[in-house]
């Protein structure tokens, strides 16, 4: 049934048969948001592009389709020819998904303050250790996969209270754009969504598990269910143009049968449900300082025309709008509004719970590296199979000769007879056809390498990238240069990924702090691989000054973390290496400066100690630098994990917190 008739019919049956808290306009103005995006131009040729893209990559008779079609291979298959697929797509991609896995950088807390800054390396050796327990690393991975597949990769970052009601569990949910995710298809800014009306996550769900999960709007869902199988029945011959729209326009233009079935498909007993978070603006009035410029928001419209009011010459209220992000999950067969409230994270009520990772976006188009890759992988599937089809067919050399010349010519009908042939008196022997087997080979195999360097140089990723070797025996410089040639131009995907990456910290951050807001010990790992526990939160430090904190803390078996959701910070991608790859890189780096320059030694070992994979690194670390604070070479004196403030009477550091400072060398980033 097409639909506008669904939309009409549900419209009917929500107003007859729904309570009043069901709102059918909240569900009517989603449903127009999802209809909007599912045939928008962008979202319609990323879905055919992609599931193409993805075919390539996995190889086989996917990298047969043409524009969605598989009409070619199906031809081939009916003359009984030769098709294969050599996938040289997968080897292209493989490189760079190597890269991302060997080079993780992890995410670090940059305290707004000096005085935050202990807080902010606890607060990051806690970020790592949620990174961990939600396994958000390989989750990420994915994600990049899917950018550079796809062209669109996507995470959700949120808190699961169906658990632990009361607290909440971080969860690091991996999404596919196009399948299970929409956003506005006018916005511009993918990065962090400011200009996106709405994003909506969506999923077809059995009516039974519907009920379970909303009981409340159990009579309603029923009664509106029978409705729809009822019309569903009458077939699909009726239409109606439905609703003209509501207040924030029209919801036509769903003609499509599929995008019905979409929204309830009466066999399986199954509708699509829409999870839609959108912006809404708030009043906010701000009191502003015309001397100074300062201005603080105030908590109404009162308070800030009272506090005007007492230097009208100096002060003025204004009055601005505050964005924020509200949510609904609604059914938009139905047009049932399930769910509609604020957004339940209620520290990062300003952003999208989703995180998107771009590979290439030029205009209504968006593309990973895949997509320049298929033309150039249809060719040579194509001239492979040429090839073996002119091997099979000239294989068997057929045999000419004069008609009544041979005594048996069933003799050559056979391929496999072992007869000797007898030829007639008077007649010559049979000949034999022989075609230019070897120059067709020649050609069609030349054309087919022709088109393996066609997809390295589209895709930047050399032979000495993917470890092969040109012609010749180059030396070990012009290797290098030829590698760093590669990485350079796969630098675009890594630089996206690594602004996703820096949103996904943020998302998690905010989570983190929305969660762990009570008291408890958690067990952490330092920079150096050692376990220790820190107190988060604990109630003995709450209403405490500063100073009273820091005489609180002289214990240096203590680590406290004070108040995790009123640490103010930013996340940035951490310099450190994080993979054994990455510190053995950044070691050889280290090495080659000693190398160059013998009296500096000493001033890097520390630094080379930390990067060498050793047995009780941390100890070893620790005498290194105590050397070098005895020879005056050290960044400072030993700061304690526990976030003391410097001069609080702290006597030694804490067994786990990495003494002496920061490191003097900090290897580059990728």
């Amino acid at each position: 049934m097409p639909a506008d008739e669904l939309t009409a019919l549900a419209l009917e049956a929500s107003t007859a048969m729904s309570p009043p808290d069901t709102d059918p306009d909240m569900a009517l103005r989603v449903r127009g948001w999802f209809l909007e995006a599912w045939n928008s131009k962008l979202w319609t040729d990323y879905r055919k592009e992609a599931e193409e893209d993805e075919g390539f990559y996995t190889g086989g008779e996917d990298q047969w389709s043409v524009d969605g079609s598989a009409a070619e291979l199906d031809r081939l298959k009916g003359l009984r020819r030769a098709h294969v697929s050599l996938n040289e797509v997968q080897g292209i991609v493989d490189i760079l998904l190597g890269f991302e896995q060997q080079n993780r950088f992890d995410l670090k807390a940059d305290p707004e303050s000096q005085e935050d800054d202990q807080d902010a390396r606890l607060f990051t050796w806690l970020l790592k250790d949620v990174q961990d327990r939600t396994n958000a690393h390989d989750t990420c991975s994915e994600v990049f996969e899917d950018e550079i597949v796809r062209g669109l990769g996507a995470v959700e970052v949120g808190v699961d209270w169906t658990q632990d009601p009361a607290r909440g569990r971080i969860v690091v949910e991996r999404l596919t754009p196009g399948w299970d995710l929409l956003w506005d298809p006018f916005g511009q800014d993918w990065t962090e969504f400011t200009d996106c009306r709405y994003m909506i996550r969506f999923k077809s769900g059995f009516l039974g598990d519907l009920i379970a999960q909303y009981p409340q709007h159990k009579a309603a869902i029923e009664a509106a269910a029978e409705r729809l199988d009822f019309t569903s029945e009458l077939g699909e011959g009726k239409s109606t143009d439905g609703p003209p729209g509501d207040a924030y326009g029209p919801v036509g233009g769903a003609r499509d049968p599929a995008v019905g079935r979409m929204f309830w498909d009466p066999k399986a007993r199954k509708a699509l449900i829409l999870e839609a978070w959108y912006e809404d603006f708030e009043s906010a009035w701000v009191v502003s300082n015309k001397t100074t410029g300062e201005v603080h928001e105030a908590e109404s419209a009162q308070v800030a025309r009272q506090t005007a009011a007492g230097d009208p010459k100096v002060l003025t209220a204004i009055r601005r709008l505050r964005r924020v992000i509200k949510m609904a999950v609604v059914l938009p067969a139905t047009l049932q509004t399930l769910e509609k409230d604020d957004t339940p994270y209620d520290n990062d009520d300003q952003a999208y719970p989703f995180v998107v990772s771009v590979g290439k976006r030029k205009g209504q188009k968006v593309y990973g590296i895949v997509r320049n890759l298929k033309d150039p992988q249809r060719v040579l599937n194509k001239r492979e199979s040429q090839i073996l089809d002119i091997l099979i067919q000239y294989g068997n050399l057929r045999p000419m000769y004069e008609q009544g010349a041979l005594e048996n010519p069933a003799t050559l009908e056979d391929m496999w007879a072992t007869k000797p042939i007898v030829t007639r008196p008077g007649h010559d022997k049979p000949t034999w056809y022989t075609p230019p087997v070897a120059e067709l080979f020649r050609v069609l195999t030349a054309e087919g390498e022709r088109h393996e360097l066609f997809m390295r140089k589209t895709s930047g990723i050399n032979t000495d990238l993917l470890g092969l070797r040109e012609k010749g025996d180059p030396s070990g410089i012009a290797i290098a240069r030829v590698q760093a040639q590669g990485q350079v131009t796969a630098t675009v995907w890594f630089t996206h990924f690594r602004a996703f990456k820096r949103q996904f910290g943020r998302r998690l951050a905010r989570r983190i702090q929305q969660v762990y807001t009570y008291e408890r010990v958690v067990r952490l790992t330092n920079d150096l691989g050692e376990p220790f526990q820190v107190s988060l939160n604990p109630l003995d430090f709450k209403g405490k000054t500063r100073d009273e904190i820091g005489r609180m803390q002289m214990d240096p078996r203590r680590r406290v973390l004070k108040d995790v959701s009123a640490l103010e910070f930013d996340i940035k991608i951490s310099e450190a290496p994080a993979t054994p790859s990455m510190r053995g890189m950044s070691l050889l780096a280290v090495l080659e400066i000693v190398k160059t320059a013998p009296a500096l030694g000493l001033v890097f070992l520390d630094t080379i100690v930390e990067l060498a994979d050793v047995p009780d690194k941390a100890a070893k670390v620790q005498a290194v630098r105590q050397i070098q604070a005895s020879q005056g070479l050290a960044g400072g004196p030993a700061v304690p994990a526990n976030g003391q403030p410097p001069g609080a009477g702290a006597t030694a550091p804490p067994p786990g917190a990495p003494p002496g400072g920061p490191p003097l060398f900090q290897p580059p980033g990728p």
